[in-house]
């Protein structure tokens, strides 16, 4: 169960980061403090970082579950998932 919630919660961690670095990039909502090119595209990449990481991990831990039914879901909420973070991105 331990290793389930970790995987859950690092499908979690992109919709709190990606909104973050979003909203501080605006500077109709941060006025002065808005974030520069440099550290829109550092922060991008470090969060395309995170989640390359996280997505290895839930690969590893789907693979250690050995039954093709899980591989499927998986692959199918893989796709809806990381559809859904580029759509994010894409605001």
């Amino acid at each position: 169960m331990n290793d389930f919630l970790n995987v859950l919660m690092s499908l979690q961690l992109p919709f709190a980061l990606i909104p973050v670095l979003t909203f501080t990039s605006l500077p109709s909502v941060m006025n002065d403090f808005a974030n520069g090119l440099f550290w829109r595209i550092t922060g991008g990449l470090l969060i395309l970082l995170v989640c390359c990481i996280n997505m290895y991990f839930v690969v590893a831990y789907v693979m250690s579950l050995n039954h093709i039914a899980l591989y499927i879901g998986a692959a199918i909420l893989s796709v809806v998932y990381l559809s859904f973070v580029a759509y994010l991105v894409s605001l």
